[in-house]
């Protein structure tokens, strides 16, 4: 007989594969790093393949790993659907949801009210925070829905909106490539810095970080006010002082997709209309930021 595989197991491999190493992972799980490599060894007891592989640079993949990853997110979602569908719970009460820390102030605005008037008896919990740490929640049940940042690694998700992504600059700093560029970069775990760090290591230039922030916003600042350019979504240009970089080197624009996925937590006959909500006010405030522009 096969053995049957332990879901705190599975989670505990995507956290680690997430994180890039076990103490990272180790902060995010509430456990010490003992204890994360300990579930580790278990799992691959249990598999009957090493998983990871572990050196000084951090961890790789094995093969047999690569596809463990690939099935993990179906079969703690399946288990997530299993509990809501036996759940005698009644569709009202504490719903849980995941904004973008760099969205929440505008889209928080445009969303709660749609959701008090569509359902009044929910009660919204709103946890902010960087799209990756807004997905472990989603895989571990913690939050019912999210909206996150779209990345090629997972499977196709729903699309809430696109919007350009590129670098920008204050209209007087003047830009010599023949000197090390200032930057202002996120220093969180996050898409749009893997999208900076990649687009500055391929371009060849010099540069040097003048300003890391975990607030997108300071990066805004620090580019108004001639600081420093920075990897921007187009939404947060709010002033004609501020103008997109034009270097060969850098990539012109590159698309930035923000995308809704769930915990499989909440009955689908719910969730339709509830993404309607989250549908509705991302499109009122895509629609104000292009006003304002």
């Amino acid at each position: 007989m096969k053995p049957i595989l332990d879901l705190e197991l599975l989670n505990t491999f995507a956290v680690v594969v997430e994180a890039g190493g076990f103490k990272e992972a180790s902060s995010r799980l509430y456990r010490s790093q003992a204890a994360v490599s300990m579930q580790i060894k278990r799992l691959e007891e249990q598999i009957g393949h090493r998983l990871l592989e572990r050196s000084n640079q951090g961890i790789k993949l094995t093969e047999p790993g690569k596809t463990l990853l690939g099935y993990i997110d179906r079969l703690l979602r399946l288990n997530n659907e299993t509990l809501s569908a036996l759940s005698l719970e009644p569709l009202r009460g504490p719903v849980h949801f995941g904004i973008p820390t760099d969205y929440a102030q505008t889209f928080l605005q445009k969303f709660i009210p749609r959701i008090r008037d569509a359902f009044p008896e929910l009660d919204p919990r709103i946890t902010c925070g960087r799209s990756r740490r807004l997905r472990e929640l989603v895989t571990a049940g913690d939050l019912d829905v999210a909206i996150v940042t779209g990345e090629s690694q997972f499977a196709p998700e729903k699309s809430l909106w696109s919007e350009a992504l590129c670098w920008y600059a204050s209209v007087g700093l003047p830009i010599n490539t023949e000197e090390a560029l200032p930057v202002a970069l996120l220093e969180s775990d996050c898409a749009l810095r893997d999208f900076a760090a990649t687009d500055l290591r391929q371009s060849g230039l010099d540069y040097h970080t003048v300003m890391t922030s975990t607030d997108m916003a300071n990066l805004y600042s620090a580019v108004e006010s001639g600081l420093a350019i920075a990897l921007l979504p187009e939404s947060s240009v709010i002033s004609s002082r501020v103008r997109p970089v034009q270097l060969d080197q850098l990539p012109g624009q590159r698309v930035l997709t923000m995308n809704i996925i769930n915990a499989g937590t909440l009955n689908p006959g719910f969730l339709e209309p509830l993404q309607g909500c989250l549908l509705g006010a991302a499109r009122a405030t895509h629609d104000q930021s292009n006003a304002r522009v």
